[in-house]
């Protein structure tokens, strides 16, 4: 690599020969003199746990430093604590988390390094104790089968364990690469809302959650569910987790019959039968005869035309409060009332036989094909 290694940096001291590798001359001189010192411990100190970690924040720190140099100490120290969950975590919130931090809520920052820390399995049970016992007894096999045959439970106790934690942790780096773009289409009154949801999925299947952070995105903002009903949606779902990974994993995806009816149960929006027979009245007044107010779930009993009835959706949710729904059922009340007081469903050909008539002898009755 053709940069300089910082150690030629007036006044700083690089104890590492190779840190010019991920601090290079440009990034350097990016960052205050009076702090060059301080940014190249920090990236020694991230470099030593892993390259690519080193890499990340000799990157993302200079503009930091330039921009927001209170937001360092911060940005830093919620790393470090993602990088003792995982490594592959904390290189993909290295990308973001500085800008999360920079939410009005605190708890969007905050949410984003607790669910991608569980997620990473970082509360799991310290393995120091089994590994310290299978080293003692790979010390005393000497033909002891006993400790042979413990030695060899927890040998597969442990590789078991650590495919399933590399199986979490690629899932939790999945949902800390995904998770910043999903919160970014969430309305902003409903992003808290929205990560302590994730969250709680997260606790429970990471794999789960990444489906979850999308599906969450679709159903608060089309606002087929308020922040109520999505916290209930997440606890069905993480009831059907419990029971079946798979079938809850699939809950979570939209992918289920159980989620979408649970969906159409919490979903919000003005039911037609709470306003019915107000409307009843409305149209009848308007119209000057008996009107029934029908939902479009009952056409295959009635017509969709008809001077006795007008139909209308079983829910309005066009808008995000009921007020202005019953604004909109009334608009379209009045349009069939319309409708019904000037005639429209009472015309027959029979009315117009001239007309009928000149109609045949020019196209003909259909009856000669």
């Amino acid at each position: 690599m053709s940069a300089r290694s910082p150690e030629a940096t007036p006044g700083v001291a690089a104890p590492r020969s190779d840190l010019g590798m991920y601090a290079t001359k440009d990034l350097v001189g990016a960052v205050p003199p009076e702090r060059r010192a301080e940014y190249l411990r920090a990236v020694e100190e991230f470099a030593r746990r892993k390259y690519q970690l080193g890499v990340a924040v000799a990157r993302r720190l200079p503009p930091l430093y330039a921009e927001r140099p209170d937001a360092v100490g911060p940005y830093l120290e919620a790393l470090r604590r993602l990088a003792d969950a995982d490594w592959r975590v904390a290189v993909e919130a290295a990308r973001t988390l500085h800008l999360l931090q920079q939410a009005p809520d605190a708890r969007v920052a905050e949410g984003y390094e607790a669910i991608v820390a569980a997620a990473a399995g970082a509360g799991e049970e310290d393995m120091s104790d089994a590994e310290r016992e299978l080293a003692a007894l790979d010390a005393e096999l000497a033909g002891r089968e006993a400790r042979m045959a413990r030695a060899d439970e927890l040998r597969t106790h442990l590789a078991a364990r650590a495919a399933r934690n590399a199986k979490r942790q690629d899932q939790a780096a999945r949902l800390a690469r995904a998770l910043p773009a999903a919160l970014r289409r969430v309305r902003a009154d409903r992003q808290g809302s929205y990560m302590e949801r994730v969250g709680e999925v997260a606790a429970a299947d990471p794999e789960a959650s990444v489906q979850a952070a999308e599906s969450l995105v679709e159903l608060l903002n089309a606002g087929r569910l308020s922040s109520e009903g999505a916290a209930e949606w997440v606890l069905r779902g993480l009831e059907a987790l419990g029971g079946n990974a798979e079938v809850g994993r699939g809950y979570f995806r939209l992918a289920t019959k159980q989620s979408l009816q649970v969906v159409e149960e919490l979903k919000e929006g003005l039911a037609l039968r709470s306003v019915a027979r107000v409307l009843k009245l409305y149209a009848t007044a308007l119209s000057g005869s008996e009107v029934a107010i029908r939902g479009t779930d009952e056409m295959d009993a009635v017509n969709a035309f008809g001077a006795d009835h007008i139909i209308l959706p079983p829910d309005m949710r066009f808008f995000e409060d009921d007020e202005r729904n019953f604004t909109a059922y009334k608009v379209a009340t009045a349009h069939g009332a319309g409708r019904i007081e000037f005639g429209t469903y009472r015309f027959a050909l029979e009315e117009i036989p001239e007309t009928v008539a000149r109609l045949r002898a020019r196209y003909g009755t259909g009856d000669e094909a």
